[in-house]
């Protein structure tokens, strides 16, 4: 009978240790993920209190401004680490030194002994006359844009590939999304009037929604971690 209780005990401590096992998530990237405009804010609110959400995006970043967060993000040891850039990076330099840079992420976060999960770029909500989605390069004064945002994720999704690593092709989905609700619908999202790159609240869980659903196939074991339905834990 001690042997039964005792075989008991050890069944459902396994079952609570299992329960509370926890979870390190950084994030890494530029304003379209930041805690002020973008879709990081609304990722963290839908994981339990096992999980651990460390936001390091920032507002106008690029792979190459970052690198040394990405060094203060990875001192945590996370278990993963979503990296999302590409709005800056056309910018500044071409998706050959884009590729290397974030090659570059890949291998201090698997130093660490983390796991990286590469995300293309959020689609800008800009339309064509026909009513979708268009990447198209930006006239700008200020910088001379070497490729479209399409581009970029396209290398993004190169280097995922090539490294054998989990890829959301989040530029690809919010694209979808844009079209299938249209412009009207779309410019409710911007984060102030005529901004068509960043989030208010309501855009930003539209995207951390979409994000969750491509990750219960990208990176299905996250999905232990999220709230269940009605939980405020």
């Amino acid at each position: 009978m001690r042997f039964l209780f005792a075989l008991i005990f050890l069944l459902v401590l396994s079952v609570c240790q299992a329960q509370e096992k926890t979870v390190t998530i950084g994030l890494i990237g530029d304003s379209t993920v930041a805690e002020q405009s973008g879709w990081g804010p609304a990722f963290a609110e839908r994981f339990d209190r096992r999980a651990t959400i460390l936001n390091y995006a920032k507002s106008g970043a690029t792979l190459q401004a970052l690198s040394k967060k990405l060094d203060e993000l990875v001192q945590h040891q996370p278990d993963y680490v979503l990296i999302q850039f590409g709005h800056n990076d056309q910018k500044r330099y071409d998706i050959t030194v884009y590729h290397d840079h974030l090659k570059s992420y890949v291998e201090r976060i698997q130093k660490a002994g983390g796991q990286a999960v590469i995300v293309s770029s959020v689609t800008r909500r800009s339309f064509d006359a026909n009513g979708k989605i268009v990447s198209n390069l930006v006239k700008n004064e200020k910088y001379n844009y070497r490729a479209t945002l399409t581009d970029y994720a396209k290398a993004a999704e190169a280097v995922a590939k090539e490294l054998k690593l989990p890829f959301l092709d989040l530029h690809r989905i919010s694209i979808a999304h844009h079209n299938e609700i249209g412009r009207e619908a779309s410019m409710t999202y911007n984060f102030k009037e005529g901004d068509k790159t960043h989030f208010n609240r309501k855009g930003a869980e539209a995207i951390a929604g979409l994000i969750f659903e491509e990750l219960k196939t990208v990176v299905p074991e996250l999905a232990a971690y999220l709230k269940v339905a009605g939980s405020t834990e």
